[in-house]
């Protein structure tokens, strides 16, 4: 609720000052239905003189006197209502109520009803209990014949409903209303709420309802001051960086900067429709060139009406573009840049699209907080961006309390990687190599002496002596027999795998982390895997995105989990209306980068619907730990300025399904409910 400020409590002050005299001038009157007493008519008049002269205890004390007396006489309905005023001059509030209720229910016929419904709506005001406070003001006003009442009440309304209630407080007292006067007020007030959370047409309908009525209502003239003010509110700028043409002959940079831009008109377009200020979008082309879209950023961020920047796309213009906004204090969004660290650059540059650290991270966190995985391998395509995903990757896993007991990169575009399985594979057979303590003819007697006070039972000793036999560590010092051996400088022996054979599967590995550089690298990993004979659980990044080459490669792929930055449910009802309302415009269906654009501009546009006028309160917003649910994924962007939410994906029996999603930098993982 809001605060009350210093004017209102005073209004409020002189308001039961003015209305604490109504009832004792009018408690000058006898009560005919009851038999005059001049003893407690005296005592009334000295009660009433004491209230008069602000001394309330004893006033209320005279009061409650009369109040108590045996039966009814001419003076105890007035003497009830004079004691709840006095309890409430004292601060007594609660009590004050206490008397009013009992008054209420005892004095049905009092000409002091509304008098004591208006004082009962002090107290319900003083104690902070708002929604009643305004019912005993609407009530008063609905039924004194008493006109001087009946305004205070109107205005005490208007105050509470302005200044204490939501809209949906308000809204209930719109519909218990049936006055003329009263229902244009209270739309008023309701009106002025929904325009302070930007709903431009929303005030409009409510206040058309009542622009009809005379202007003699105060509340018809605030109407129209309103729709003045709505009228001339202004317009905000946001720039808008896209690759609209290319230097070179690059069809596809076109197709993304008009996807994009498609949605971020349609974006636009329906924030204007409802809300306001209005937002026009000043448009510049990147040519997909580092040095443009520098420039072009670099004259937006000089004109201090420009509240926002959105884009660059490319990660190399990003960077380029985004020292020159922050510099300047700009806000700058790119909505698809995924190179580590632009967002690092000031606290003014946001990446809507995770970086490839949080991508790395995600996979780490999905691993081995859901799925329980400890021990890893890695084949990684040897690349600037997947070896940032891979050693953000590793770096999480031991954070974590795994181990990587294996890396190995190759080139991308490498299609042999015979060297990289052959190593990955040793690796992996020598967890699996029994460790063993030799009891033949070389056994030393020192050391099967140790091996006895260790606590092995001497039979034991005798049998694998007499055997000439060896046994595990394991199986005579427990699971950490290894070290128990070292300890007491027993020698030990490994038994070698056979790692030519490839009929021995590889199966000492929890998880194998693959982070590919391009989907051609789909069928040329996972079968070169399965013919080394690795028996582990597939991870990948978000190149295995791929459903055409994941279905052609599916022998190999079945069961793999990788990362997506955009995924939406074709049957989800946000999903449905945006299509509807793209197609409606465009007259063709959205894709990836529609949505991409339509989110990343919403996101912004939320920040000016709450109210942000200003450059520092858009990025203020943007860095809140909020997150908003766009179409094509979420995006919460927090302290780090970069996106920490993905998606994760299965393909399995040839469908690929959503099974859970991460947001990185809280660490929480939301699985869905088929994968729970």
């Amino acid at each position: 609720m809001i605060v009350r400020n210093f004017f209102v409590v005073s209004f409020l002050v002189a308001l039961l000052f003015f209305a604490s005299t109504t009832p004792a001038t009018a408690a000058t009157a006898v009560d005919d239905s009851v038999l005059y007493k001049p003893a407690v008519e005296r005592s009334f008049q000295q009660a009433l003189n004491l209230f008069r002269g602000t001394r309330y205890a004893e006033a209320r004390a005279l009061f409650e006197q009369i109040v108590d007396l045996p039966g009814t006489n001419h003076r105890t309905s007035a003497s009830f209502l004079m004691a709840a005023k006095s309890r409430y001059h004292q601060g007594e509030y609660a009590a004050s109520v206490v008397l009013l209720q009992a008054f209420l229910e005892r004095f049905e016929r009092s000409e002091y009803l509304d008098d004591a419904q208006y004082t009962l709506a002090l107290d319900y005001y003083q104690l902070e209990q708002y929604r009643e406070s305004a019912r005993a003001f609407l009530k008063v006003r609905q039924t004194s014949p008493d006109p001087l009442l009946a305004a205070r009440a109107v205005k005490m309304l208007g105050l509470v409903a302005q200044e204490n209630l939501d809209s949906e407080e308000v809204r209930e007292l719109l519909a218990e209303a049936n006055q003329t006067e009263t229902k244009a007020l209270l739309t008023v007030r309701l009106a002025q709420k929904v325009l302070q959370t930007g709903d431009a047409r929303g005030t409009r309908e409510l206040l058309s309802t009542i622009l009809g009525l005379p202007d003699t209502l105060s509340a018809v003239v605030e109407a129209r001051q309103l729709m003045k003010k709505i009228d001339q509110s202004g317009v905000v700028r946001i720039g808008v960086v896209l690759p609209l043409t290319a230097k070179s002959d690059e069809s596809l940079v076109h197709g993304v900067g008009e996807e994009l831009l498609d949605g971020i008109r349609l974006a636009t377009d329906e924030y204007n429709a409802e809300s306001m200020p209005k937002v026009n979008i000043e448009l510049r082309d990147s040519e997909r060139d580092a040095g443009v879209a520098a420039r072009q950023v670099s004259e937006l961020s000089s004109d201090s009406q420009i509240l926002a920047i959105l884009g660059p796309v490319f990660s190399n213009e990003a960077i380029a573009a985004a020292e020159i906004a922050n510099r300047r204090g700009a806000p700058l969004l790119t909505p698809t840049a995924t190179a580590t660290g632009i967002a690092s650059i000031g606290k003014y540059v946001f990446q809507a699209n995770p970086d490839f650290v949080t991508r790395g991270r995600a996979m780490a966190q999905y691993a081995t907080l859901e799925r329980g995985a400890h021990r890893f391998a890695i084949l990684a395509a040897s690349d600037s961006a997947d070896r940032s995903t891979t050693e953000a990757f590793i770096r999480e896993v031991l954070d974590l309390g795994g181990q990587i007991v294996d890396v190995q990169y190759y080139k991308p575009g490498q299609t042999d990687l015979r060297d990289e399985l052959t190593a990955m594979r040793q690796r992996g057979l020598e967890l699996t190599e029994p460790i063993v303590i030799n009891f033949g003819a070389k056994a030393r007697p020192a050391d099967l002496k140790k091996v006895a006070n260790w606590g092995v039972p001497q039979y034991v000793i005798d049998s694998l002596v007499t055997s000439n036999s060896v046994a595990t560590v394991e199986s005579l010092f427990g699971n950490n027999g290894r070290r128990v051996a070292d300890s007491m400088k027993i020698p030990t022996q490994r038994i070698r795998a056979k790692y030519d054979s490839l009929g021995m599967p590889v199966a000492a590995f929890d998880a194998i982390f693959l982070p590919i550089s391009s989907l051609e690298e789909i069928g040329i990993v996972t079968s070169q895997l399965r013919y080394f004979n690795f028996q582990a659980q597939l991870l990948g990044n978000g190149n295995w995105y791929e459903p055409n080459e994941l279905e052609q490669q599916r022998q190999y792929c079945n069961g793999i989990i990788f990362t997506a930055d955009t995924y939406w449910d074709e049957i989800n009802q946000q999903y449905q209306q945006f299509t509807k309302q793209f197609r409606l415009k465009f007259s063709k269906d959205p894709t990836k980068n529609s949505m991409i654009g339509y989110d990343s501009m919403k996101l912004l546009l939320n920040a000016i619907r709450q109210g942000a006028r200003r450059r520092e309160e858009i990025a203020s917003m943007l860095g809140s730990s909020q997150t908003f649910q766009g179409i094509h994924s979420k995006i919460s962007l927090g302290s780090s300025r970069v996106n920490s939410c993905l998606t994760i994906l299965q393909f399995k029996n040839r469908s690929i399904k959503k099974i859970g999603e991460i947001d990185v930098s809280r660490k929480t993982i939301i699985g869905t409910d088929e994968q729970r």
